[in-house]
């Protein structure tokens, strides 16, 4: 088993999708964009802001599904795609998970390419008059990338699996001194604990 890991963000997910810290800035829901750390860098980076949870690339990679985001696609790119088999991916009008097209399945919609029909053109255009969109395979699949559900995951389970241990962050407590005087000798204030000792600045006594 390979030791890298990626980052989420766990503050944000896109419709189902979970994002990652993408390589060379940013988020991202593509694993294939998502930056690999070592374990000692995803555990410092943890220890630092505790919303990036580390996760062994090995354990996401293997539940990950295939999606389409619509922001990559359009309509004149598509028809004018040379459909060499003739197959088309039936897409459900104005649905998305997130970015992602909603295909029609063997059973009932799902954001997982994997799981798509794809009828041949004389079975196609029936769908396309019962308001569904079709998109040529080809075209589709070369647009096509992993991404995981976050339902999918249990942070538990898969640092057991590469035996890691997390330690809480560190917090740092907030001291609170109450109010602020102002010294009877130079003026410069000194919070409660200060006025009981002698002013760090001029010597001046200042407890009542």
């Amino acid at each position: 088993m390979t030791d890298f890991f990626y980052l989420q963000d766990s503050r944000n997910n896109v419709g189902s999708r979970t994002m990652f810290w993408r390589l060379g800035g940013g988020y991202t829901s593509n694993l294939n964009e998502a930056e690999q750390f070592t374990r000692e860098r995803a555990v410092r980076q943890y220890e630092s802001r505790e919303t990036d949870l580390p996760w062994p690339m090995e354990y996401i990679r293997a539940r990950a599904e295939i999606g389409v985001d619509c922001q990559y696609l359009t309509r004149s790119e598509a028809e004018a795609y040379h459909n060499v088999d003739g197959r088309f991916y039936v897409a459900y009008a104005r649905d998305w998970d997130g970015n992602d097209l909603v295909w029609l399945g063997g059973t009932g919609p799902t954001a997982n390419l994997e799981d798509a029909i794809h009828p041949g053109a004389p079975d196609s255009a029936s769908y396309r008059s019962k308001g569904f969109e079709l998109w040529p395979c080809g075209y589709i699949v070369d647009r096509s990338r992993p991404v995981v559900r976050a339902v999918q995951l249990d942070h538990k389970q898969a640092l057991r699996a590469v035996d890691l241990k997390l330690s809480p962050p560190k917090r740092q407590r907030t001291k609170s001194y109450g109010s602020l005087i102002n010294c009877g000798g130079c003026g410069r204030f000194l919070n409660d604990r200060q006025r009981f000792n002698i002013c760090p600045n001029c010597g001046e006594e200042n407890a009542p």
